[in-house]
């Protein structure tokens, strides 16, 4: 394949499920959007404290929160609530020297200034625009991230707190950061800058019987109307392993949604959730160690597993399902036998390897021609078209066999690829095998004509084969070869 990156401006690239479970747009996307706001007691008390200090011009207000919590799309709500009735300036880049901190609120400003400009020459500009005209609107400034400003940035802006009148402050400073920012204050050189802050609130994390009403809001503002829905059991899960930090539970959701997508599913149970937990590395495993490390359980605990193994190998569901029928090049009269045993009893013999799943979508003719577009890059992609039964067919598009996960995230990372997941899909459908690449693409060629997709692979000297799709479990495989009925097609379940 070729290391040439993908421009995903030219790729109409869609997220993985959204076609599936006919979302407008991605429910758990980690982007602060203030219209996925949930207003949680503690995110609405927070709201409010900020608000009453900006329209009382108050001077300083403070919020602090640990990460994830949602400070920033508090600061965008916040500003989409002041527009009209206030001037605003934003600054998410607080790292900076107290002299570009002001130069960057007098260019959000419109304030023109000569470009030698030196602090006390901006802070004059500053002073003069404020006190040009009767201001019925505040002048807010809002700094996220202020826990990484220097101490002498943070003076300086204690400075633009004494620009005021005999009646108000004529700036209100809203300070967001984690709680490292706090220590920060409280060292004795910022004291003055300390003993200005009029409020001082903390975003906690959502509390367990607020986890449903969030998640149910971010479903319905990405256009769920009832086709999707989590359990109780996947929603505890989420708790559990979330702790409530609304970041970590936008991750899990999206997660838990791509495996529900990948059965073929609408209901979001505690088995998703376990899958989306062990992919992002938010596993139970660590509260458990202390109990498998007592001898006396370690077998009880191996049965237990062997147990779990054994029902989710007879549950093996299939990831790129029904293939188009294609004539076969071997010329053999009899079928041959799966052995379902031999792979089912002894999995660690399976070498593993992985495929990247890039989209899904309704009709051929958008993946046939996203494909194409990949493949002019230089991308060997391909898709297969899948049966879902009442939700019609849909086709899957994926590319690439990868020895480990790292080396697809690289190959992702490397081609631009930030809407496409890793699966590990060891088992592929073989519906032709040959001596020569020439032999092979006569059959794929028959495999065009129908429509269809294949992959055309070299398996040693003189040797080739062409496959059809990748499936995570012998089981899935064998599933979408049994649909095959077609006389003299002897489709072959193999490992990719």
């Amino acid at each position: 394949m070729s290391n040439q990156r993908i421009d995903s401006a030219q790729i109409p690239l869609e997220g993985i499920y959204l076609n599936f479970f006919q979302f407008n747009e991605g429910p758990f996307s980690i982007t602060p959007d203030p219209g996925f706001l949930f207003l949680s007691s503690t995110h609405q008390s927070v709201i409010e404290k900020i608000i009453y200090g900006i329209k009382n011009r108050l001077g300083f207000v403070l919020l602090t929160g640990e990460v994830g919590t949602g400070k920033t799309t508090i600061c965008r709500s916040v500003l989409d609530r002041l527009e009209g009735n206030a001037e605003t300036v934003y600054i998410i880049n607080p790292s900076l020297s107290g002299i570009e901190i002001i130069a960057a609120i007098l260019d959000d400003l419109g304030v023109e200034y000569s470009a030698c400009a030196g602090k006390k020459e901006l802070m004059n500009s500053l002073n003069s625009f404020l006190l040009a005209t009767d201001r019925a609107k505040p002048v807010v400034i809002i700094i996220d991230d202020a826990q990484t400003m220097p101490i002498e940035a943070l003076e300086d802006l204690r400075l633009l707190s004494n620009l005021e009148t005999d009646k108000e402050k004529l700036l209100q400073i809203v300070l967001v950061g984690q709680p490292e920012l706090l220590a920060t204050i409280s060292k004795p050189e910022l004291r003055q800058l300390r003993q200005r802050i009029a409020i001082s609130c903390n975003l906690d994390y959502l509390k367990k019987e607020e986890i449903s009403g969030y998640i149910e809001r971010r479903l319905f503002i990405a256009g769920n109307k009832g086709q999707v829905r989590f359990t109780i059991s996947a929603i505890n899960a989420i708790y559990k392993a979330s702790r409530g930090i609304p970041r970590l539970i936008n991750r899990i959701c999206d997660y838990s949604l791509i495996a529900c997508y990948l059965t073929n599913e609408y209901t979001i149970n505690k088995h998703h959730v376990n899958k989306a937990l062990k992919e992002i590395g938010i596993t139970e495993y660590t509260q458990i160690k202390s109990f498998i490390n007592k001898p006396y359980y370690r077998y009880a605990f191996a049965i237990i597993l062997l147990a779990i193994a054994v029902f989710a190998g007879s549950m093996g569901f299939w990831v790129f399902g029904k293939p188009k029928l294609i004539p076969s090049i071997n010329n053999t009269k009899t079928k041959p036998a799966l052995n379902h045993k031999s792979s089912f009893l002894q999995p660690e013999r399976i070498q593993p390897s992985y495929t990247i799943l890039l989209a899904s979508h309704r009709f051929s003719e958008r993946v046939s021609g996203e494909a194409s577009l990949f493949r002019n890059k230089g991308i060997d992609s391909h898709w297969v078209e899948v049966d879902l039964g009442k939700d019609g067919i849909w086709h899957r598009h994926f590319l690439g066999r990868f020895d480990n996960k790292a080396a697809a995230h690289n190959y992702i990372t490397e081609h631009g690829l930030t809407d496409a997941i890793v699966l590990e899909a060891p088992w592929a459908i073989q519906a032709g095998e040959g001596v020569s690449q020439e032999a092979m693409n006569r059959i794929m060629g028959v495999l065009k004509a129908n429509r269809y997709d294949g992959y055309i692979q070299n398996v040693g000297e003189s040797s080739y084969r062409l496959l059809i799709g990748a499936f995570v479990t012998r089981e899935g495989a064998e599933h979408a070869t049994n649909k095959i009925s077609i006389p003299e097609i002897y489709p072959v379940v193999v490992l990719r």
